[in-house]
């Protein structure tokens, strides 16, 4: 089919017939000027079901945030019942949910009086010397018989100045060990509950000498370690004098099994955790589990991270050693300040890239996450890290009520919440709906916005750019890929600002996000159902600006090519011009 100027409308009626794949563009440029349009399918996952992970810290600091979980899980249940109510009004299945919990206490490793000299030996050291550098493992830079020692370096009161004091000391007393990165303090690893339990802490779930949960799911002696909330329960009947006694004992369960406890390791490594507990379910490790219950394979998998300290997962082979816990200043906090070959903590990159392929392999049929950490609300209502109540200078902030400025901190003595940020960021940037939030911050909303991730898709994420409004088309298919309704524009979907996907449509031009109307009912689907976008992205890859970029990226001379630009848009999709 020729493309002629004005007749880029006209091809929207291509898009039902040219499903081919992804940006599968034909043309032949040249000579006869042919271009048959390609397509981009974007599917969304068959969701009414729900997987909902809480991954929460246990340390000492920990017990009124948990209380707060608990006594604000009401709301997140009335924003389900308010979903499942209207769903069930139109017709549609309601949504079914679980909700499993785990701690954030793996290990701690602590320093012991010795170091260790590489291989599989510890040694005590004596007669320290600073010196300007040397070389961790080996040695180099100092003389024989002494070992390179790169320790934090301080100021006299005990503020962290970022970078590594190196000291040449003497070895004595060498005696096999567990093998360990030479140069650093030999780890003692702690991986159970003391016993007896400290005074200042609460029990929870830890029973004195036991292994820490490390990433098993945790529950009261009674209660079920995964509590599943199925689709008929009379959730109507939540806000009545009767309501479903099955929902009134399952939110009753909730509610102590969210209670974990304060007596767990002051290391805390929720990413590691999380990462261990979805592994352990995957794999029918989970106690009581059976693989494939949870997370199901026909579900959204929803994590949600609360700590009020920054995450410190490092591998236990070659841990993280914790040499103190001043605010500020210990190992976890400073760890992220040395050069990348010094780091012990494992990279983001290792929970991003796992997430990923629990979507790609069709462990979880769709993923979001929810972290609520040591964290300040920006004036722009981003969060950035905060370890006390005013943020940091460059993200203004008003103290939140909770806090008690100037001597309170922002739910964490130690360490901002830098890493879980990071990895919000990371899982937005791969099309991860993510709900950031304060734990000084009210509870309630922060629920709900987690309860609205549980709810069936309400945004489509493109991968490119669509050229034309006219060429995009949302539809509702069933599993054989048959087309069971589309979707209007204008009333049942629109275009909106990545940015802001609840914010107001866009009136002109296209975006890489659809949001899809669900108040209306007009374009729900039922399980076994999928939404799909089809459209005609651009043409080349990032568009064209004038008829001579299309002659440079496809070839031809440019009066053989016009660039077709819709309204709203800074750039467009080539077509042919139809002249000589």
């Amino acid at each position: 089919m020729s493309l002629r100027l004005g007749a880029l409308v006209a091809l929207a009626a291509l898009l039902l017939v040219s499903l081919a794949g992804c940006n599968e563009y034909q043309f032949s440029p040249i000579g006869s000027c042919v271009l048959q349009p390609g397509s981009v399918r974007v599917e969304l996952p068959k969701t009414s079901s729900a997987d909902i992970l809480f991954v929460v810290d246990d340390s000492p600091s920990m017990d009124p945030k948990q209380a707060e979980l608990a006594a604000n899980f009401q709301v997140f249940i009335r924003r389900i019942v308010d979903v499942n109510v209207g769903r069930t009004a139109r017709g549609l299945q309601p949504i079914d949910f679980q909700i499993a919990v785990t701690t954030t206490a793996l290990f701690t490793a602590t320093p012991a009086a010795t170091y260790c000299v590489g291989g599989s030996s510890s040694c005590a050291v004596s007669t320290c010397t600073p010196v300007a550098s040397c070389t961790r493992g080996s040695n180099a830079g100092c003389d024989a018989g002494q070992v390179c020692i790169q320790d934090h370096r301080f100021d006299p009161s005990f503020t962290f100045i970022a970078g590594l004091e190196s000291r040449c000391c003497a070895v004595t007393s060498c005696q096999p060990s567990a093998s360990c990165s030479a140069g650093d303090r030999f780890p003692v690893l702690q991986t159970a509950f003391p016993s007896p339990l400290p005074g200042n802490c609460t029990a929870g779930v830890a029973t004195p000498g036991t292994p820490y949960p490390a990433g098993r799911f945790v529950s009261p002696t009674g209660n079920p370690k995964v509590l599943a909330f199925p689709k008929n329960l009379d959730w109507a009947s939540w806000t009545t004098a009767a309501p479903d006694p099955r929902l009134v004992q399952l939110v009753a369960q909730f509610q102590q099994n969210i209670r974990v406890g304060s007596c767990g390791a002051g290391e805390e490594q929720a990413l590691e955790a999380g990462l261990s507990a979805l592994t352990l379910a995957v794999n029918g490790g989970q106690p009581g589990v059976p693989a494939g219950s949870f997370p199901r394979p026909n579900a959204k998998l929803v994590v949600v991270f609360v700590g009020d300290e920054d995450d410190c997962s490092s591998p236990q082979a070659a841990p993280l050693v914790v040499a103190g816990f001043a605010p500020g200043a210990d190992s976890c906090s400073l760890d992220k300040h040395l050069p990348a070959a010094n780091q012990r903590e494992y990279p983001l990159s290792r929970y991003a890239s796992f997430f990923r392929v629990l979507r790609e392999t069709g462990h979880v049929a769709d993923l979001a996450a929810a972290f609520i950490v040591a964290s300040a609300r920006c004036a722009n209502g981003s969060y950035a890290p905060a370890d006390v109540c005013s943020g940091p200078a460059w993200c203004p902030v008003t103290p939140p009520a909770t806090c008690a400025p100037p001597a309170g901190t922002c739910g964490g003595a130690y360490g901002a919440g830098e890493r879980y940020l990071a990895l919000a960021a990371l899982l937005r940037g791969e099309g991860v709906t993510v709900v950031e939030g304060s734990v000084c911050e009210a509870f309630g909303p922060l629920l709900a916005a987690i309860a609205d991730l549980a709810k069936p898709p309400s945004m489509l994420q493109l991968p490119t750019l669509p050229a034309a409004r006219a060429m995009t088309n949302v539809r509702i298919v069933d599993g054989a890929g048959t087309n069971v309704k589309t979707c209007q524009p204008g009333s049942d979907w629109c275009f909106v600002d990545c940015a802001a996907p609840n914010g107001a449509c866009l009136t002109t031009g296209t975006s890489q996000c659809i949001a899809i109307d669900h108040t209306g009912g007009r374009c729900e689907a039922n399980p076994g159902e999928t939404y799909s976008a089809d459209y005609l992205g651009m043409l080349p890859e990032g568009g064209c600006a004038t008829a001579a970029d299309c002659a440079s990226a496809l070839g031809g001379v440019a009066s053989r090519w016009t660039c077709l630009v819709e309204a709203g848009m800074a750039r467009g999709t080539c077509a042919c011009s139809g002249q000589p």
